[in-house]
């Protein structure tokens, strides 16, 4: 009888084990030996369970309830290293041994290789003495793992000589002898181990804490998942490209945005100039920062000091470099690819070499070789499906990604992003502006990406016009963090409390100047929507642009594009915006008017003022707004905390200059440590020592599962807007897709439609749903409601007493 791992196309299961194993090892990525042994054993068992006739029937397409494999083989893959250690099922003290504890993580990789990562005790039992007591879930698995294995019994004859040739005859003919009941030992085995790393704390001495004993499993599942997946997709392995510093250093010149400041050039020089001298005489420290000013040009400066860190030391990874929005992605990713172009083979294997990855990146990937393909002038283009999976697992040699794929990968449950988690071993990062994630998750970044360079040496490089609360004995790059080479801006405070009807009159009588533009940032949507309004009607002949997240990405970007065109012509328009704007627009305003924000975001707003310096000194004007029942708009987004110490701030210095920022920064960043919580970093660091993914016992506490970059707002749903012609087609394809029943062909056609698809997507609050139409669960709004519910210049349109805060 042959026994197949998967159909379309068909591979016989004994291939695929080798496969998955061969592709494992292939991976860049150093072992220790106990590693190698542990993700043998792991590869060649993860599919133990696909020899029983049950799910051979299932490949058929008659499936039971006993053709699922993943519990059996993680039985099977516990028992076989058992086997190979020596380990006995007698009661153990704890701590348990090395070999012990690898044990579980053997039946914890097998058993959730098809789904993300659970929490480990729900597949134990409660207790390792005594009756059997498990939940009525274990239980039901453990009785049809004995059908399965008395099913493999009556076609032992045929199983056995293909288990021969991976080495696993004898652990297979043992594995069949046993008694009825020893599922049951080799749980209360797991248990006891599971009791002493979870309620003791007690771990091997291979291991200095819990958060090791975690990139170890991490590191064996993502070598797992990926090897599977490749192997049942019939992929072959594809390899990054590597671009030499020497050879794109030539291409520097052409990608430096010019500027007539000369200073402003001998600034960018010596910055450049002081962070490759630093990185060479410094290359043995783990982590650097470049700390300048915005403008300064610490993008190339952070690129090629990777690039020199990854030759200098011969490092075999990939550059990785993570932004934390998806708006910088593009104009950064493309300061990059401009350099990568000097390059001979870019354009033939341009992914392998420079990758983008968000979740609005486009699904295509060209290189040579690999997979399912076409070729059109030499320049291999991947299907759809196939490009999708060597985007997400960071097939490149630089890749430009946010902070959501990053840390999310990192600390993580989901099989889906852990797949790349091994990608990380022996890489440089570049870390942009990483003041950017809340303050509360710093000491948990922090840690995780110290053991990073430990276990995974890789090596870390921050740059930051403001330097956060985060690694503060970072090897400076730059050799200093001087404000007072620019006076660019001057940042005042209007400290007086203003409703939004009186900040437009405010505005009109005493800040507005017909000859200079303007830059509005506010807080909350309805609140920018009020003084778009008032400015507009006020402001007849002027024009008024208006920007937040109330519009869909498409518009947006239009909206940005007619901005850029206008302050290039000369034309000084007044943009009214939300935050949407502070990070990634490079544009120049003559004027910055910002609703209070917690200080390092009123710094961001300020590099959109003056930005090239090539003006009089700009102002910036900070202002207080309230809404009619008295509440600051900016602590509905921001919170108390961080409100209150800027607005102590600004109310002792009224007038800060640029070179002054810096003083500013510092102080901020300092009261922050002192009055924030970071209780929230500490619950899930002790959840990742603890390797508590996804615990439903305590509701309440922070477990893996539950980290998020993005604050989850509850009661918003994600939107269609179908507005337009383009919109609407692509709709109606993705809604005909879900009758297609073969889910390759569905999937491709989604991931051909997605990016349009998000173009045209916002979030709105749920209360909205019934303006909505609802297909396949997919919430719209369609063309007959447009007109009346979302305008191209200001977005969806709100009750106008709404305190919406989604900017």
């Amino acid at each position: 009888m042959e026994y197949y791992s998967h159909k379309n196309p068909d591979k016989l299961l004994y291939d695929h084990l080798l496969e998955v194993y061969h592709y494992a090892m292939e991976a860049n990525v150093e072992l220790k030996n106990w590693e190698k042994e542990a993700l043998q054993i792991i590869c060649l068992c993860h599919d133990f369970g696909k020899f029983t006739t049950f799910f051979q029937s299932h490949l058929s397409g008659v499936s039971s309830k006993h053709s699922q494999h993943g519990f059996l083989s993680a039985i099977f893959g516990v028992f076989c290293w058992m086997q190979k250690k020596g380990l006995c099922l007698q009661q153990m003290n704890p701590p348990a041994s090395l070999d012990e504890v690898i044990s579980l993580l053997i039946y914890a990789c097998i058993l959730h290789h098809h789904g993300d990562v659970k929490d480990i005790s729900k597949n134990l039992p409660e207790k390792f003495k005594g009756d059997f007591k498990a939940d009525i879930n274990l239980v039901q698995k453990i009785d049809d793992a004995y059908v399965q294995i008395e099913d493999l019994r009556c076609n032992a004859e045929d199983i056995k000589p293909l288990l021969e040739k991976i080495g696993l005859g004898n652990e297979f003919e043992k594995f069949l002898a046993q008694q009825r009941g020893f599922i049951e030992d080799i749980l209360r085995y797991l248990k006891r181990i599971e009791y002493g790393i979870r309620l003791i704390g007690m771990i091997p001495q291979a291991f200095k804490d819990g958060t090791e004993l975690y990139f170890a499993q991490q590191k064996l599942y993502s070598l797992l998942i990926w090897a599977d997946k490749m192997s049942a997709a019939n992929y072959k392995l594809l390899f990054p490209c590597y671009a030499s510093s020497d050879r794109l250093i030539v291409a520097r010149d052409k990608v430096i945005k010019p500027t007539q400041d000369k200073n402003l050039q001998r600034i960018r020089q010596s910055v450049f100039e002081a962070v490759l001298s630093n990185i060479e005489k410094n290359k043995e420290k783990d982590i650097f920062s470049i700390t300048t000013p915005t403008g300064t040009g610490k993008t190339l400066a952070g690129v090629f000091a990777a690039l020199k860190l990854k030759e200098i030391l011969k490092k075999s990874g990939r550059i990785i470099y993570a932004l934390p929005f998806t708006s910088i992605i593009d104009q950064n990713y493309h300061v990059v690819e401009n350099l990568f172009e000097a390059i001979e083979d870019f354009e033939k294997n341009r992914d392998r070499y420079l990758l983008k990855h968000h979740h609005l990146t486009d699904v295509e990937f060209k290189g040579k070789e690999g997979a399912l393909k076409e070729i059109t002038d030499e320049i291999t283009v991947f299907e759809k499906v196939a490009s999708e999976c060597f985007i997400e697992n960071w097939t490149s040699g630089f890749v430009v990604t946010t902070f959501v794929q990053l840390l999310e990968t990192l600390i993580s449950n989901r099989n889906r992003m852990l797949k790349k988690f091994h990608t990380f071993y022996d890489s440089v990062l570049l870390l942009d502006e990483i003041q950017a994630i809340d303050v509360e998750l710093l000491p948990l970044v922090e840690e995780v990406l110290r053991k990073l360079t430990q276990l995974f040496r890789c090596k870390i490089i921050l740059m930051t016009a403001t330097k956060p609360l985060i690694f503060e004995d970072a090897c400076e790059l730059a050799g200093f963090c001087d404000y007072s080479i620019f006076n660019r801006t001057k940042l005042m405070y209007h400290h007086s409390d203003l409703k939004v009807a009186e900040f437009v009159d405010f505005f009109l009588q005493e800040v507005y100047e017909d000859e200079k533009s303007f830059l509005i940032v506010a807080n909350t949507i309805n609140q920018s929507h009020q003084i778009y309004n008032g400015i507009k009607n006020n402001l007849k002949n002027k024009e008024v642009i208006y920007l937040s997240a109330s519009l869909v990405p498409k518009d947006r970007k239009d909206i940005i594009k007619k901005i850029e065109k206008m302050l290039e012509s000369g034309a000084k328009p007044i943009v009214v915006s939300t935050q949407v704007i502070e990070a990634g627009v490079d544009i120049d305003f003559d004027c910055v008017v910002r609703d209070i924000a917690p200080i390092d975001s009123i710094i961001q707003c300020a590099g959109r003022c003056n930005r090239h310096n090539e003006k009089s000194q700009g102002s910036v004007l900070v202002v207080n707004m309230k809404d009619e029942s008295g509440i600051t708009f900016a602590k509905r987004v921001y919170g108390n905390t961080a409100i209150e110490i800027s607005r102590g701030l600004l109310l002792k210095h009224l007038e800060v200059e640029e070179k002054d920022y810096g003083m500013l920064i510092d102080n901020y960043f300092r009261m922050i440590k002192e009055n924030k919580s970071f209780k929230k970093s500490e619950e899930f660091l002790k959840a990742i020592r603890l390797l508590k993914f996804d615990s439903i016992l305590e509701k309440e506490e922070l477990t893996i599962s539950r980290f998020s970059l993005i604050q989850q707002r509850g009661g918003y749903v994600s939107v269609i807007i179908r507005s337009n012609e383009e919109i609407e087609d692509a709709y109606q394809r993705y809604i005909d897709s879900f009758s297609i029943k073969d889910y390759y062909e569905r999937r491709e056609i989604y991931l051909k439609l997605k990016n349009i698809l998000f173009e045209y997507t916002i979030s709105v609050p749920i209360k909205y749903a019934q303006i909505f139409d609802e297909e396949k669960g997919i919430l719209s709004l369609p063309p007959t409601s447009c007109q009346r519910y979302y305008s191209p210049k200001t977005g969806f349109v709100y009750d106008p007493n709404d305190h919406i805060i989604f900017a």
